[in-house]
């Protein structure tokens, strides 16, 4: 018997196989590395976070775990509209309910093996006697430094002295490990009904925050079937809205209508590049909460449409850069994949989104908040237009390619909007069974965008180890082509797990993050 975990950081990945050695399966694994990330991961994920997760658990049917979560329930669009232009991107306006620990609950309860306080027991430990900074955290304190000024606590934190932390420096999160404490032995619940709670919401009151505890009471993890389409002989399978996820499938289906294959480095690259811009138009044209906005996803996931509009998109290669221009800017996240030999399956994708989130700390319980109100448009009758208690359009991806009635493989990735570009470069080479995993991840990849990848143009950037024909592969009209250094963190940091063709296990991370992949003995 064996186990599998792939995580951004290496410290998240010994607490997963900490958990595995312990007696714990897939899930416990998962969930064991999901709580060390946001000690160690600051910058891309943190209890006042979301998460989407698909769950497999070899007895039930595959799930879909939407742990999103809502806009206070006192703001109104007309107020949001009359403070600002659009949603800021820091601040207490900034902030939704935090979704995580609620969503890490319901997946504890499809089967692990292990007490929920067991696994959350070595981030705790991790936040009292302090982890080293790493290249990427490092990264990210340089990047949100203006904001991070702004708040108090976290600039105590993260620039002590004023000056950000170096590489390597200790980060001690007292507070932080006193509420993991409190969760470990009181259980998700305290975080929207209990001691936690009041604490947080109080502490964000202090801060200018809307959100109140009736906000965190009325959070509910939403547990469904996940969106699949047909493929390779297989089964491609991830969250529906306001996850994104259906933008991977439309990719896919299209180019699988018309009989192209996946291509990201080869000669079709610029047909596989046409399927995203037009997932990336449906996602911008639908996605927001299903209760108040439903895409059409029958609609959206119909071969022939697809196949049509692949060929018409072939022939045009045109973008509309403007499109682009108004994203939001950089998204942070990560990604726990993990599998075990029972055929117990996760991938797990939690994040603040923009680094570091809204850039606040509620100063007593040490978390971190999210900005994933960012989410929402201030656009009337858009899809994703604020709502008091709506959700907001995400970027969460989590993937399972299920196979002969099992779950062949898990996939996830760090990247904001681009989630679906990385894993559609991903896929072939996760379904080759014959390719090294660590050669998977490690080949060069590109992704488009403007803002949500550094640039104030439409652009697609393609590390520079990628094949030369590539620029003119997808040179298309309003979308310039921009070579980046190999190994760049635009293109995501992805993390796969897979059976292998001796039912053997496999386990990847992407050398663009400071993680770390490993199989175990059971």
């Amino acid at each position: 018997m064996q186990g599998a975990v792939a995580t951004p950081h290496s410290l998240a990945t010994a607490a997963g196989v900490e958990a595995y050695r312990d007696g714990g399966n897939a899930i416990d694994a998962a969930l064991a590395a999901a709580a060390m990330l946001t000690v160690v991961y600051p910058h891309q994920c943190s209890l006042g976070g979301d998460v989407f997760a698909l769950l497999d658990n070899a007895r039930e049917p595959t799930c879909s775990v939407n742990g999103s979560g809502a806009a206070p329930g006192s703001v109104t669009a007309a107020s949001m509209r009359s403070r600002c232009a659009e949603i800021p991107d820091s601040g207490p306006d900034s902030i939704t309910v935090p979704g995580a620990v609620a969503a890490w609950g319901a997946i504890h309860e499809r089967g692990a093996q292990l007490p929920f306080g067991r696994l959350l027991m070595p981030a705790a430990r991790a936040a009292a006697e302090g982890v080293p900074v790493t290249a990427s955290l490092e990264r990210g304190i340089r990047f949100r430094s203006v904001a991070l000024r702004a708040d108090e606590v976290m600039c105590s934190t993260f620039l002590p002295q004023g000056e950000p932390l170096k590489l390597g420096a200790l980060l001690r999160q007292p507070e932080l490990a006193v509420t993991f404490e409190r969760l470990a032995r009181d259980g998700p619940a305290d975080f929207y009904s209990g001691r936690i709670a009041r604490e947080l919401v109080a502490g964000l009151r202090r801060l200018g925050c809307p959100l109140t505890l009736e906000d965190l009471n009325n959070h509910r993890t939403e547990v469904c079937k996940p969106l699949g389409i047909a493929y390779a002989g297989g089964e491609i399978l991830t969250s529906p809205p306001n996850s994104p996820g259906f933008a991977l499938l439309e990719t896919i289906a299209a180019l699988d209508a018309a009989g192209i294959p996946v291509d990201p480095l080869g000669d079709n690259a610029g047909y596989l590049l046409s399927a995203l811009m037009l997932a990336t138009e449906d996602r911008d044209r639908y996605l927001g909460d299903p209760r108040r906005s439903p895409a059409p996803l029958v609609q959206l996931l119909s071969t022939d449409r697809l196949e049509r509009r692949l060929r018409e998109r072939g022939a045009n290669r045109s973008v509309d850069g403007d499109s682009l221009r108004k994203t939001t800017g950089h998204g942070d996240t990560v990604a726990v994949c993990a599998i075990d030999s029972r055929g117990t399956a996760v991938s797990l994708i939690q994040s603040v989104f923009q680094t570091f989130g809204s850039a606040l700390m509620e100063p007593g319980t040490g978390v971190i908040l999210h900005n994933r109100a960012r989410g929402f448009s201030l656009g009337m009758g858009a899809p994703n237009e604020w709502a008091p208690g709506g959700r907001p359009a995400h970027t969460l991806t989590p993937l399972l390619i299920r196979r002969a009635g099992r779950i062949a493989a898990a996939l996830g990735t760090m990247g904001g909007r681009a989630q679906p570009q990385i894993l559609a470069q991903l896929l072939p080479g996760s379904l080759d069974r014959l390719r090294p995993l660590g050669e998977v991840v490690r080949a060069p990849r590109w992704v488009f965008g403007a803002r949500d990848i550094g640039f104030d143009e439409a652009t697609v950037a393609i590390e520079a180890d990628a094949p030369e024909h590539l620029d003119g592969r997808l040179s298309f009209t309003g979308l310039r082509c921009v070579r980046i250094p190999p190994l760049d963190e635009r293109v995501g940091h992805a993390q796969v797990v897979r059976v292998a063709g001796d039912d053997t296990l496999e386990a990847a991370s992407d050398p663009r993050s400071d993680g770390a992949a490993q199989v175990v003995s059971l």
